[in-house]
């Protein structure tokens, strides 16, 4: 998946393939039907409609939270008709039905992200030892309770996540000299790795044709159980 598309499927990447969508369809225009074709294209238009509002960390008004309800609402439908052997599965079927209700709610989605649970989870598992109560859920309460009191950093914290190098002297960074290696264009190129290149692309080539492989054979399972229906 990295491989193959430069990244993952979660924030910033996510967004870029988004971006790039009509060259993804494009692609596939050469591997469908017209009506699947144009099936996944509308997919792709309301898809990128949906997943904006997701990661924006700020607080969206009555009419955001409107039409990202109506948006997800077309988006259901779509996949349910038009391809109909996807499946929904639980975080789909969350975001696309319930993150509405929770965005009318809290007034965001991004500020709600789970990278911050996890970020504090695993400040937790660090100073668990101090606070080993009878139950996990009693320690994680004294946790809150004692960093809520706190309200400020220990001195072990600031030496660990406070800044360790003093601030550069003015204009010490920039370019003074000709052919000066602090300019981009006159570092020389670092050489391309031609193995790690032929792996990518292999990656990338095996990827895809997994992918195809699997769609395949989902899609076949779907007309046979369609079929069976029929005949019954």
């Amino acid at each position: 998946m990295a491989s193959y598309h430069g990244g993952g499927f979660i924030g910033r990447d996510c967004h870029r393939i988004g971006n790039n969508s009509d060259a993804i369809c494009r692609l596939l225009l050469m591997e469908l039907s017209e009506e699947y074709y144009m099936a996944f294209k509308q997919a792709w238009l309301l898809w990128n409609t949906v997943r904006k509002p997701v990661n924006r960390v700020a607080f969206a008004t009555a009419d955001e939270v409107k039409q990202f309800r109506a948006d997800a609402s077309a988006f259901v439908p779509h996949l349910q008709g038009a391809l109909a052997w996807m499946s929904i599965f639980p975080k789909l079927h969350l975001l696309l039905c319930h993150a509405a209700d929770f965005m009318q709610m809290y007034g965001s989605l991004g500020l709600y992200g789970e990278q911050a649970i996890k970020a504090w989870h695993g400040r937790y598992a660090q100073s668990a030892r101090k606070y080993s109560l009878h139950s996990e859920q009693a320690a994680a309460v004294a946790f809150m309770h004692a960093m809520a009191l706190a309200r400020y950093a220990s001195e072990p914290d600031l030496a660990r996540y406070g800044p360790t190098r003093k601030a550069a002297a003015p204009c010490a960074r920039k370019a003074t000299r000709v052919g000066d290696a602090r300019v981009r264009e006159n570092r020389e190129e670092v050489p391309v790795c031609l193995a790690k290149e032929e792996k990518s692309e292999m990656d990338r080539k095996k990827w895809a044709g997994d992918l195809h492989e699997s769609a395949a054979k989902t899609m076949g399972a779907y007309a046979r159980k369609v079929k069976k229906s029929r005949t019954r």
